[in-house]
C-alpha cells in the first residue's frame, strides 16, 4: 500500500512520520527547496530569529512526537519572567493578571471592566448562528474587556479582525462551554477533563528548542529521509480507474492508494479542482491576511524599561500600527549575544494589511518607532531583519462552517483523500500535530 503527502509543512511532516512509523510506504512532495513551511529558524550576526512560530504549546501529541524523535534534551524552557504578559493601555504597557485573583487588582482594566467580569456567569444570553468572536466576547465580558483583552489575544493568534472571525469555529471550545454550562467560567471550571490529554508532571507550557524550531523540522526530515522530495510541485490528483489516485508531476504519473493534501488551502484547492469544483471554491475563498515580522535588537543601556515578560499585544483601540512585540530574547536563552536585547513585531494582518505594501526600510522604522515609547528605547537598532509574508494564518471568519460540509461531502465522494493543514480543525503547531496523529489513523483504516 503507498500513501502520498501532499506539501511538507509541518502537518505533512507529521502526517508522514506517523505513516512510515506504521509500515507505510509513504512519499511526501514538496514544492518548495525545503521542508517545514512557516516554520524555520535563522542565525544572524549571533541573534537568532525564528521566521514562524517562535514556540509550542504543550500537548500530549508533542511530546510523544518529541519522544519518538529522540529530542527531548533540545527542549528550552521559557524563563521565568516570560510568565508576564503586557497589553499596551493608553499608551503604555499594563501587566495582564498573571492569576485569576490577579483581575481584580490589575492595571490592564477599568474597575468597572473587572466587575463586569464577575457578571459572565449570570449572562442568560446564548450565541445565535453566525456570531463574531468579538460579539460573543462583548456579550458575555462586557465591551472593555472585549476591546482590551479580546482583541489583541485575537490579533496575536489569528492576526484576525474578531468582528469577522466566527466564534464557533475560530474558538469552539469557549463556544461549547456556553452551549453546554451557559457560562464559559463555568464551562471552564466544571466541563469533564480528557484523561488522555493529561500532560506528565513538570511539562512546561510551552517551550521551543535550544537552537529554534527547525530542530523539530530537521527531525522529521532525517526520520523521513529518502521518503521526502523537496522541488516537486504536485500538479494535480486524478481517480485511476482500477482504483486509487495518480498523482501528476513534472516526472510524470505515480500511482497512489491514497492521499493526504497538507497544502495551504489555496494550494489545496487547485489539487482538488478537477475532482470538485465546489469544495476548491471554498478553499480558495479563505482568507490569509497578509504579515510583516520586523526583528530588531538594541544594547541593554539603549532600553530603559526591561522588557521583563513574554511580549506586548496592542488593541486596535490603542490606534498603534503594530500588532504586538515578543520580548524574544527575554523569553528564552540564546537569542542573542550578552548585552542586547531581541524583539520580534508584528506589522499588518486583517487590521492593517495595507501596511505590509510598505517597503522593508519602512517597515523597520514603524515597528522602532511604535516600540520607542512602550520601552524607552533610544538610538538606532544594532541589528535589524524582516520577514514578509504575503498569506500568513488562514482565518476561520464567519461562515466558514461551510468548509468542514465541503470536505465531508467531497471525502464522501473521493474516499481515500484527507486533509491535515491548519486551514481545517486548528491553526496552532499543536493542532496540527494534533490532527496529524488522527488523520493517519484513519488512513490506515482506510487501507485496512
Amino acid at each position: 500500500m503507498k500513501v502520498a503527502v501532499i506539501g511538507g509543512g509541518i502537518s505533512g511532516l507529521c502526517t508522514a512520520f506517523r505513516l512510515k512509523k506504521a509500515g507505510i510506504d509513504v512519499t511526501l512532495f514538496e514544492s518548495g527547496e525545503r521542508v517545514g513551511g512557516n516554520i524555520d529558524t535563522i542565525r544572524s550576526e549571533g541573534f537568532l530569529i525564528e521566521h514562524g512560530p517562535n514556540s509550542l504549546l504543550t500537548n500530549r501529541e508533542i511530546l510523544d512526537l518529541i519522544d519518538d524523535l529522540g529530542i527531548a534534551a533540545e527542549i528550552a524552557k521559557p524563563r521565568p519572567a516570560a510568565k508576564k504578559r503586557f497589553i499596551v493601555r493608553d499608551g503604555r504597557l499594563a501587566a495582564l493578571p498573571a492569576r485569576p485573583v490577579d483581575i481584580f487588582t490589575t492595571g490592564a482594566f477599568s474597575a468597572a471592566g473587572r466587575l463586569r467580569l464577575l457578571k459572565e456567569p449570570f449572562v442568560r444570553s446564548r450565541s445565535v448562528n453566525g456570531e463574531s468572536v468579538g460579539s460573543f466576547f462583548e456579550r458575555r465580558l462586557g465591551k472593555e474587556i472585549a476591546e482590551y483583552a479580546v482583541d489583541p489575544f485575537v490579533s496575536g493568534i489569528y492576526a484576525g479582525d474578531p468582528q469577522r472571525l466566527s466564534i464557533k469555529n475560530a474558538f469552539p471550545k469557549l463556544y461549547k462551554y456556553e452551549q453546554t454550562a451557559g457560562s464559559i467560567i463555568k464551562g471552564a471550571l466544571f466541563s469533564p477533563r480528557d484523561k488522555s490529554a493529561k500532560l506528565p508532571k513538570g511539562s512546561p507550557r510551552s517551550f521551543t528548542f535550544n537552537f529554534g524550531m527547525r530542530t523539530l523540522i530537521d527531525a522529521l526530515h532525517i526520520n523521513l529521509g529518502g521518503s521526502v522530495k523537496i522541488s516537486t510541485p504536485v500538479n494535480s490528483i486524478s481517480k485511476n480507474d482500477g482504483g486509487g489516485y495518480a498523482i501528476v508531476t513534472d516526472s510524470g504519473h505515480e500511482k497512489f492508494d491514497s492521499v493526504v493534501v497538507s497544502t495551504p488551502a489555496w494550494a489545496a484547492a487547485r489539487l482538488i479542482e478537477d475532482l470538485d469544483r465546489d469544495l476548491a471554491n471554498e478553499l480558495a475563498n479563505i482568507h490569509y491576511p497578509p504579515i510583516a515580522v520586523v526583528y530588531a535588537a538594541f544594547r541593554e543601556e539603549q532600553v530603559k524599561i526591561q522588557p521583563d515578560g513574554f511580549g506586548a499585544l496592542v488593541p486596535a483601540a490603542e490606534k498603534k500600527r503594530i500588532l504586538g512585540c515578543l520580548f524574544s530574547s527575554s523569553v528564552f536563552e540564546g537569542r542573542a549575544p550578552d548585552g542586547y536585547h531581541l524583539f520580534t513585531v508584528f506589522i499588518g494582518g486583517s487590521r492593517n494589511a495595507e501596511l505590509c505594501r510598505n517597503g522593508e526600510d519602512d517597515l523597520i522604522r514603524i515597528a522602532v518607532e511604535e516600540m520607542r515609547p512602550l520601552l524607552g528605547i533610544t538610538g538606532s537598532p544594532a541589528f535589524t531583519a524582516i520577514k514578509k509574508w504575503e498569506r500568513s494564518i488562514p482565518q476561520y471568519n464567519i461562515g466558514y462552517e461551510t468548509v468542514p460540509q465541503a470536505i465531508d461531502r467531497f471525502r464522501g465522494v473521493n474516499p481515500g483523500i484527507f486533509f491535515c493543514s491548519n486551514f481545517y480543525k486548528g491553526i496552532s503547531v499543536g493542532d496540527c500535530v494534533k490532527n496529524s496523529v488522527a488523520v493517519s489513523q484513519d488512513v490506515s483504516e482506510y487501507l485496512k
